[in-house]
């Protein structure tokens, strides 16, 4: 598609986030009740809630910027030819942290991110649950909103305190590559979280580190990455290369850190197997 100049980022926040609580609301509806869950051909599992979030978003999306294509974990499969034409495009987890939905623990998301030649511009990051949303556009700072307040700017921590705070899943924790990873960092408090919330706490300087060695979709990880990003802080790979959007033929991101102290070498913590940083090439905004 061609480009799509002279959008107005900060206007699309107020339509984005409404959206987005439209979906949270359908999610809940399914929350309160039974649900049924089946598994993708990934093995991943999907229910009823991650459809309505989809559909509705899909449609909401379409109406609000009709010119923007949206590629969604539930409707991924649009061939790499054909996107690989997107200037812009919007990244969409209509549910993050499924397996969060089906334990219960409240710990799940809506994620939207708009993509500008492979870079999040704008992200929002909706809690349904408590009705926490953060957010953040390019040049435009990050925000933590509850329904019916006031934004408040957050800003990501640089670490002068000890021990170190370190967020990851529980299933990412048990894994040995982290507990390697863990071992070598020393001194730290861990704390296990679902969803995008480990990336949000990072963002409102609440934990210093979020470390992710395993696979992540891109849906996953864009709306977090302009968050931190506007917060002062980033998500990068292992080797502090800042994540990409939509720019390769699978949707598989490599592992990376979300961290707010750049001045700290996260990579050297890794394994000798695996490869520690070369240089830092962060962006300045």
């Amino acid at each position: 598609m061609p480009d799509a100049p002279n959008i107005d980022l900060s206007a699309l926040v107020e339509p984005v986030q409404a959206i987005a609580r439209e979906a949270g609301r359908r999610i809940l509806e399914v929350y309160a009740g039974d649900f049924s869950v089946t598994e993708k051909a990934d093995h991943s599992p999907v229910t009823e809630a991650d459809l309505a979030a989809h559909s509705y978003i899909q449609r909401g999306l379409a109406e609000l910027a009709p010119h923007i294509p949206v590629l969604s974990e539930e409707a991924p499969d649009v061939s790499f030819s054909e996107r690989s034409a997107w200037e812009w495009l919007w990244l969409v987890d209509p549910l993050d942290g499924t397996r969060e939905f089906i334990k219960r623990s409240d710990q799940f998301s809506v994620n939207i991110a708009l993509i500008h030649r492979h870079e999040a511009v704008l992200g929002l990051i909706l809690l349904p649950v408590v009705g926490i949303c953060y957010y953040a556009y390019r040049g435009g700072g990050a925000y933590k909103q509850l329904i019916g307040t006031r934004a408040r700017r957050i800003q990501a921590a640089r670490v002068s305190h000890y021990p170190i705070r370190v967020v990851s899943s529980q299933g990412s924790y048990r894994s040995r590559r982290l507990q390697d990873y863990l071992a070598t960092l020393g001194p730290h408090r861990h704390f296990c979280l679902g969803g995008a919330l480990k990336s949000c706490l990072v963002a409102e300087g609440e934990a210093d580190l979020y470390p992710r060695f395993g696979p992540t979709g891109e849906w996953d990880t864009a709306a977090a990455q302009i968050i931190l990003e506007e917060a002062g802080g980033y998500l990068t790979d292992t080797q502090f290369r800042p994540l990409r959007y939509n720019a390769r033929p699978v949707l598989i991101n490599p592992d990376f850190f979300a961290f707010g102290d750049v001045t700290h070498d996260w990579s050297r913590y890794l394994s000798h197997h695996y490869p520690r940083r070369r240089s830092l090439s962060l962006p300045s905004y």
